[in-house]
């Protein structure tokens, strides 16, 4: 695991097993280890510290909008705590024959419903949007938290499943905070309105439907556990499928290719089956309450309407108390039941919740120290002093051993080797996406640890052979170099990496949408673009990781030529296979298992007859040549 630096802060996450590289980021795809399970507390204890974590974090700031949500919801049940008295009053005036305040008792009906349609209207939007404020900040606090993590963090965990984090959970949090202000806080005031207007109607049978009702608790409480242990593999289970679509339909030239459709669909379709089940688990406990609470409930009427019906045979009550009482019971029956649904959600809530807190938690480990200064660029010099380092979860398999290198500023150093040999992994140690285990690195002798990141990453730009790029249009892609650049500035770098002809070609020149990743372009015109974006940025380090790696002779000859003006009195390191990216170079030099065990220009190199020459020979570090090449071409590419 990579030690912990000076000035940066612990990492909570537990190591993690290396899985392979990945393609994107040349570092190691780490999953979450399967026999370190984080210490659980009991339910109600755990979902107490959330709740309170979460209430501070996310609804007491808002506590001005959740007042008016609150005093809404109050004269709402205020008004629905008056309506039993009135239908009382109509049914009393009727059985004594008063029609001369039939009116009064009319108008009081229309003006009751009236009053708890529009209090319902206001706190139902007050309600939605005091929500959805808050989801959508709690999304871009992840998102920004996710975006400002350290890159092995990133690389740990599939795209797929951050993504079901930032959509599926927080839906999920969603839901269950609707619930929450709706059930929780109307639907309680309401039904203590009710029980109010129930016990002014009549105190002996409230006594008696207070008694039956809290039963309910006891099978609501024993389902609600379940339910949350089941949200919990739901969520789970809906990233691993959101994972696996990206994946899939990232991969269709592949499958199409190599007629691959049947075995994708039946990948997707089990996913897709773990997920349905899961799902099926919480209808079915949650679909126990509903019965439970509707026997309960009858049970409640039933008994209600035979001691109701003695009270009146014996005189002690009147028509009008019991349907007003009946009234006020109908009118409770929904929001009980609501109460009594309550808890799954709030547990699938409270699941969901935990996921996010479990991404909000972690700190970057690589991070400004406390004193860190702007970095200060004179020569633009790089010094490799004994660096050593190994990925996370793979301390006895260093990736770079005692690397030791000095880059002049403005020249140009050139790493080779084979496949896992550590020349990207010393790409990345450079703009800090990694922090070496062992050593440093300089640049003018300021150690990189000490100066500002936002500083050391400004002062580089990369080009790579997996090209970046989004689907916005041409301009906005190359002006990611620099967001403030001009459009003279943005057309001078596409001009300076030959990339301004094809793009005034296109059908709306600077302003053509590319597509998703940029589709709409060949490989060529991807890289050129790239390189187009590196040259505005105008850094004075340059990392070229496999620029040219993936294009033809024409393109390379294109994107060669770019680079040979935009890389002069620039200090640059190249990592390449081709023998005409690094041929040039003012140094060379070879690593093999982390190590460099050969450096010297091309004419040394291959004079000495070492490893370099190995791979020239083995066509490692071969170039492409096309079949209409004339001779002499051929003749120098076998030799």
């Amino acid at each position: 695991m990579v030690t912990e630096q000076q000035g940066a802060r612990p990492q909570p996450l537990e190591p993690k097993p290396v899985k392979p590289f990945s393609a994107q980021t040349g570092a190691p795809e780490l999953a979450p280890p399967a026999n370190v399970k984080p210490p659980r507390l009991p339910l109600d204890e755990r979902s107490a510290g959330l709740l309170k974590r979460f209430l501070a974090d996310w609804v007491w700031p808002r506590w001005r909008e959740v007042l008016y949500s609150f005093v809404l919801m109050a004269l709402l049940a205020a008004a629905t705590g008056a309506y039993p008295a009135i239908i009382k009053l109509s049914f009393d005036t009727l059985m004594k024959g008063k029609t001369d305040v039939l009116w009064i008792v009319i108008g009081s009906i229309i003006g009751i419903t009236t009053a708890r349609s529009l209090l319902l209207y206001f706190q139902t939007i007050a309600t939605n949007k005091l929500v959805s404020r808050m989801a959508t900040d709690i999304q871009r606090k992840t998102f920004s938290h996710l975006i400002n993590a350290d890159l092995a963090r990133l690389a740990r965990e599939a795209p797929g499943r951050l993504m079901s984090r930032l959509t599926n959970d927080i839906g999920f949090i969603h839901a269950a905070s609707m619930a929450a202000l709706n059930t929780a806080v109307r639907d309680t005031l309401s039904i203590t309105a009710l029980v109010i207007s129930m016990i002014y109607l009549d105190p002996v049978l409230s006594l008696v439907v207070l008694l039956v009702y809290p039963l309910a608790a006891l099978p609501v409480a024993a389902v609600s556990g379940k339910l949350r242990r089941v949200a919990t593999q739901t969520q789970s289970e809906l990233g691993g499928m959101t994972s696996l679509l990206s994946e899939t339909l990232s991969g269709v030239r592949l499958i199409k290719t190599f007629r691959l459709e049947n075995y994708a669909s039946d990948r997707v379709n089990r996913s897709f089956e773990q997920v349905f089940n899961l799902k099926m688990k919480a209808i079915r406990s949650r679909g126990r309450l509903d019965p439970m609470l509707e026997a309960l409930g009858g049970i409640a009427v039933a008994g209600v309407i035979a001691f109701a019906y003695w009270r009146i045979a014996s005189g002690v009550s009147t028509v009008g108390d019991f349907m007003g009482f009946v009234t006020a019971l109908l009118m409770a029956a929904q929001p009980i039941r609501a109460l009594g649904n309550l808890s799954g959600k709030v547990q699938e809530g409270l699941a969901a919740a935990e996921s996010i807190y479990g991404i909000l938690d972690e700190t970057p480990r690589i991070a400004d120290v406390a004193d860190a200064r702007p970095v200060a660029i004179t020569a633009g010099a790089l010094t490799f002093e004994e660096v050593g380092f190994a990925y996370e979860g793979a301390t006895d398999i260093p990736a770079i051993r005692n690397f030791t290198l000095a880059v002049p500023g403005g020249r140009t150093v050139a790493l080779v080797g084979r496949s896992g040999a550590g020349k990207s992994t010393v790409i990345n140690l450079v703009p800090r996406l990694f922090d070496v285990t062992t050593g440093r690195i300089l640049i003018d002798g300021q150690d990189l640890r000490d100066v500002t990141l936002a500083s050391l990453r400004n002062s580089i730009a990369i080009v790579s052979q997996d090209v970046t790029l989004f689907d916005d249009s041409i301009r906005a892609n190359i002006a990611l170099g620099r967001l403030d650049a001009t459009d003279d500035e943005i057309t001078a770098a596409a001009t300076a990496a030959a990339a301004h002809d094809f793009i005034m070609a296109q059908p709306n020149g600077y302003a053509t949408e590319i597509g998703d990743r940029g589709l709409k372009l060949s490989g060529g015109q991807r890289q050129r673009l790239a390189l187009a974006r590196a040259i505005l940025r105008d850094a004075p380090i340059l990392l070229l990781d496999e620029a040219t790696s993936s294009l033809d002779t024409e393109s390379e000859r294109l994107v060669q030529d770019a680079l040979a003006r935009f890389t002069r009195n620039r200090t640059t390191l190249v990592v390449a296979h081709r023998l005409s990216t690094v041929m040039n170079a003012d140094l060379i030099c070879v690593m093999d298992q982390g190590l460099i065990v050969e450096t010297g220009t091309h004419a040394d190199l291959m004079a000495e007859n070492g490893a370099y020459a190995r791979l020239v020979r083995s066509q490692m570090l071969g170039d492409p040549v096309e079949f209409n090449d004339p001779p002499e071409a051929l003749a120098a590419a076998r030799s």
